[in-house]
């Protein structure tokens, strides 16, 4: 008969069991980056003209400008282009258009026309060069809007200034009205490019 010299051997029982736990864990802990490597991160990417944009669970963003072709750069430098030159007519009409409507009146009446004749010779030749302006294929869409608010920007301004010269019982109103619709076409035809120039 064999002697036991340890009364209570199963007290050996539960270290071991809790240094197999604790070993299991170990292992597996070890193995979770590699598991994790071929699983996506949460981030969502899209993709615009000229730029991709990455969007992180931590919501970084991080924008990479996309080269285009020689041929689109060009264009898209014209429309920035128009959008200087249309900004500046609209500043000089509404200078002179609050000039005549002040009282008592900061500029004269011939003043007031010549500068409204300005905007109109300037925003007819940009509207002309902007219907005659060939955009790259994918843009012809966008273009088309951009020339359209153009040719109403024209037109307001004709319009502005037929209402400078209209005679009483004329209060100004005509004039008042087709300056604001040409406001309206500026912040069209501004859109309308920034719907084609990236971060525009």
């Amino acid at each position: 008969m064999t002697t036991n010299y340890d009364p209570k051997p199963g007290r050996w029982m539960l270290p071991l069991v809790v240094l197999a736990m604790v070993a299991f864990t170990y292992l597996f802990v070890r193995e979770l980056p590699a598991a994790a490597g071929g699983e996506t991160d949460g981030s969502t990417t899209t993709t615009v003209f000229g730029a991709t944009t990455t969007t992180a669970l931590d919501a970084t963003t991080s924008t990479f400008p996309v080269v285009v072709d020689p041929e689109t750069q060009a264009y898209l430098d014209t429309l920035a282009s128009y959008q200087n030159r249309m900004t500046d007519f609209q500043t000089q009409l509404a200078a002179a258009n609050s000039g005549w409507d002040a009282n008592p009146r900061t500029i004269t009446f011939d003043q007031a026309e010549a500068a409204f004749i300005a905007v109109v010779e300037g925003v007819s030749a940009l509207a002309s060069e902007a219907a005659e302006l060939v955009p790259p294929g994918p843009l012809a869409e966008g273009h088309a809007a951009v020339a359209t608010a153009a040719q109403q920007a024209a037109d307001a301004a004709i319009a502005a200034l037929d209402g400078l010269r209209a005679p009483s019982p004329d209060t100004g109103e005509t004039r008042r009205n087709a300056v604001a619709a040409f406001d309206t076409a500026v912040a069209a035809f501004g859109q309308a490019i920034a719907d084609i120039i990236p971060g525009g």
